[in-house]
């Protein structure tokens, strides 16, 4: 059998454990500490034996600290607790301290003797997977109230005017003109619906993970054209100009997701610059990364600046040429990162407010970004 531990080996273990670890006699004041508990604490002996060591306990953390040793000193049971305890550099960090009776030999009772262990950095970890699943909770509710306000409102005006539509048909078939102005509502309302559910799936792609992308041999410069093409009766009056610089827009995306992302800045624009005024779309395609951007002379509220690529949030909920749901800069956002790209944001007063979406010409490859 193994030889037991002699009392100089036991002392040896004790001075050097990891463990800060203390003992208090039978009248519960503390006679002794090892080396560890005086390296964390950066006291000496003298200062943490009787009451001492209760100078470096959170000032939140000492009453209860203190009731609770010595409630538990009293009926002579064995407790746990967590307080703050000052490190020697000042810092204040959980511990979690095990106390226990001990007995002589002789079966009387000696006094208590405790270990205690840092766990700051658990309670840490601890506290942030809390407020990240209060978050997520909060998340949830929020997205099950956008949901019901999508199909109450968003989704129940589109189908009124294809229900109305149809109807209409049915009771008068035989007038061209009259099919021909229904056949168009119902289309236009079809359209509509499709726009919002494909705003909704690109927000659960994100919200599970990414935006899926794939890559091809794609023309920024004809792709700007035919949004700017799109938008030109849209634009209510304004001017929407493009201006272009570079010779070649060649470069690897996915074409209708670049498409998709630069048609929501042009509708964001539109929606929010004042009526009449011009609009521009300018293309840099001198270098790598290439630069497109979208300029209005409306201006960004300070207040809506941190929030303006929340989905829903930005600015409060928008209608324009997509009939849309205020995903539009969410998604567009998504979209260029998706390519390995971002989006700057520029507002001023006089200046008005431009977004500068920057692509690199090959992305590293065909991905999903959140």
């Amino acid at each position: 059998m193994a030889a037991p531990l002699t009392a100089a080996e036991y002392r040896a273990l004790v001075e050097h454990s990891p463990v800060l670890i203390w003992r208090a006699g039978t009248d519960a004041l503390c006679d002794y500490f090892n080396d560890t508990w005086l390296d964390f604490t950066g006291r000496t002996l003298e200062q943490e034996l009787g009451n001492g060591w209760a100078e470096g306990v959170h000032p939140e953390d000492l009453k209860g600290c203190v009731e609770h040793y010595l409630a538990c000193f009293e009926r002579r049971q064995g407790f746990e607790m967590e307080y703050r305890l000052r490190r020697r550099d000042g810092v204040y960090r959980y511990i979690f301290d095990r106390g226990t009776p001990f007995y002589g030999e002789d079966g009387c009772f000696h006094g208590f003797i405790g270990s205690c262990v840092d766990v700051d950095d658990r309670r840490r970890a601890q506290a942030e997977r809390e407020q990240r699943q209060q978050q997520q909770v909060a998340s949830a509710q929020n997205f099950e109230r956008w949901i019901l306000d999508i199909v109450g409102h968003d989704l129940r005006d589109p189908l009124g005017v294809v229900d109305l539509a149809t109807r209409t048909l049915l009771r008068q078939p035989e007038d061209p003109e009259l099919v021909k102005r229904n056949l168009g509502r119902a289309v236009r309302g079809v359209d509509r619906m499709k726009r919002i559910v494909g705003d909704l799936l690109d927000l659960s792609r994100v919200r599970r993970g990414g935006v899926p992308i794939t890559l091809g041999a794609s023309d920024l410069h004809r792709v700007c054209r035919d949004v700017v093409e799109e938008f030109r009766e849209a634009a209510a009056g304004r001017s929407l100009s493009l201006a272009v610089e570079g010779e070649s827009g060649s470069g690897l995306w996915d074409e209708s997701r670049v498409e998709q992302a630069l048609a929501n800045l042009v509708s964001n624009a539109i929606q929010h610059s004042p009526p009449g005024s011009p609009l521009t779309v300018r293309v840099l395609t001198g270098g790598n990364p290439v630069v497109v951007e979208v300029h209005n002379h409306g201006h960004i509220p300070d207040e809506i600046r941190p929030f303006l690529f929340n989905p829903f949030s930005a600015g409060g909920r928008s209608r324009g040429r997509t009939g849309g749901l205020g995903l539009g800069l969410f998604i567009a956002r998504a979209l260029v990162e998706a390519h390995g790209g971002e989006i700057q944001v520029q507002s001023a007063p006089e200046a008005g407010t431009t977004f500068r979406v920057i692509l690199p010409r090959e992305p590293l490859a065909s991905r999903s970004v959140a």
